[in-house]
């Protein structure tokens, strides 16, 4: 996909060089959200382990995952897309399905149709390799988010439990046919 901006913002493909204030900005907007859910030693765990510069750097190198950055004019990073390979627990998903695996915005910049450009941007980029669903998972709690994916035509076809540290958090499992 091409950069392009949008309001003095800057939407591109993630490089290598993005690793570190990927990581950075994925630690905050995760904590921001979702951190007075978990104490601070199951919350530092997971942040480690799904969080760290190792994990983004892998999935920059990765051709079969998408990562794309929302940029503000002085190159801060505000918001990033992650799409990959389907590595939820689906129930008897069809060969080539994907996920959406991470949509976070920065608090400064939520509302602003930066999510849902996202999430379009991820179905063109699922549609393109054939996909012939994609899935995503949201926390239980998060009725945002889930009146949103509901609105966009994703129906909940499972639930599982997602492991922060040693916390576990019900989530739902969605699926969107493509």
């Amino acid at each position: 996909m091409e950069s392009d901006t949008l309001q003095s913002l800057t939407f591109r493909d993630a490089v290598a060089e993005d690793a570190d204030a990927l990581t950075a900005l994925a630690r905050k907007t995760f904590t921001d959200k979702f951190g007075h859910l978990y104490n601070p030693e199951d919350l530092a765990a997971f942040l480690d382990e799904s969080h760290s510069p190792e994990v983004y750097k892998a999935w920059l190198a990765d051709p079969d995952v998408l990562v794309r950055v929302c940029e503000t004019d002085d190159g801060a990073l505000k918001a990033y897309l992650l799409c990959s390979p389907l590595s939820l627990p689906a129930p008897d998903p069809q060969p080539g399905a994907v996920e959406l695996k991470r949509v976070y915005v920065d608090d400064g910049l939520q509302g602003q149709g930066i999510g849902s450009r996202f999430i379009d941007e991820a179905l063109v980029w699922a549609r393109s390799r054939g996909s012939p669903e994609m899935y995503l998972s949201v926390y239980s709690g998060n009725l945002g988010a889930q009146r949103l994916y509901d609105r966009l035509g994703w129906e909940k076809v499972a639930e599982f439990l997602f492991p922060v540290g040693r916390h576990r958090d019900l989530e739902y499992l969605l699926k969107l046919t493509l």
